[in-house]
């Protein structure tokens, strides 16, 4: 399948079918904190990101942050709060028919701590012929001072920082799948390669969708604890790599993560999500 975009001025990339139905939109307007993809939309034009809910504002579809870096907050957005800073237009590119390269440079920055990262980020989108969505996430952090990153610590919540998942009011019966094990409806600091998001939209048992994250080994303490939590209207996933502690990062080192997201209508079997999984986590070994 072939893939279009467009690109405006005002902060969005949005990505369309060849017959010009909406596949997905990644967000940058400096008027968001944080930059993300919302909506993400499987084959069915399915809709299984949740933008700005009302009990988390600050929940963008799918993003990365981390919430404190130096004391100073970069997650919840109550101010003073730290930003994500896009430096000049995100740069696009096909790389193939299928597949859309974005390659984004930001700097994070509070007014407490001034300019404490740059990050340089590059995400491939492919539309899979099985019509499967494919993100491939990649970034290197550049600490611009010594560095402090942590959490809140978790309790009956917390952990969670770095790539996440939100997603809408209008999926139901959400669980997670990893590794091994049943299906699971938390999920708190355990580590896996990957865990798999799933649920069913607005009631409907025929229309499931799924949506599995994958860590690299390369990744900093992979692998990754997982933060998940699901009710009935609320469903949430995190590769958490602070989860059990803090991290602190000298100004000369840079920090580089690899993840790939997979999302589809129709639910995956843990042997099958497996396979796809080493697939990525062998690339560049």
């Amino acid at each position: 399948m072939t893939l279009t975009f467009n690109q405006s001025r005002d902060g969005r990339i949005d990505l369309h079918q060849t017959d010009d139905s909406p596949i997905a939109s990644y967000q940058f307007d400096q008027k968001l904190p944080k930059p993300c993809f919302h909506p993400l939309r499987t084959a069915a034009g399915r809709e299984i990101t949740g933008f700005q809910p009302p009990d988390h504002l600050w929940h963008r579809g799918l993003w990365f942050a981390i919430k404190f870096i130096n004391q100073s907050n970069f997650w919840e957005e109550h101010p003073p709060y730290g930003i994500q800073k896009t430096v000049g237009q995100p740069r696009c590119e096909m790389s193939a028919p299928n597949t859309l390269r974005i390659v984004h440079d930001l700097q994070w920055t509070s007014q407490a701590t001034g300019p404490v990262i740059d990050e340089h980020r590059t995400i491939g989108f492919t539309v899979l012929p099985n019509e499967t969505r494919q993100i491939d996430w990649t970034t290197s952090l550049q600490p611009l001072q010594d560095l402090l990153l942590d959490r809140t610590p978790y309790t009956t919540w917390g952990g969670y920082g770095g790539l996440t998942f939100r997603a809408p009011y209008e999926v139901h019966g959400a669980g997670f799948l990893a590794p091994s094990g049943p299906p699971i409806r938390t999920m708190t600091g355990k580590p896996h390669p990957w865990a798999i998001f799933h649920a069913v939209v607005d009631g409907n048992p025929s229309a499931k969708i799924s949506l599995g994250m994958i860590d690299h080994p390369d990744n900093p303490r992979s692998p990754s604890p997982w933060y998940g939590k699901t009710d009935e209207r609320y469903g949430f996933m995190n590769a958490a790599f602070l989860f059990h502690e803090p991290m602190t990062v000298l100004k000369d080192r840079t920090l580089n993560f690899r993840y790939r997201v997979l999302y589809r209508d129709g639910w995956w079997e843990a042997e099958e999500f497996a396979k796809l999984a080493e697939t990525f986590r062998n690339a560049g070994r």
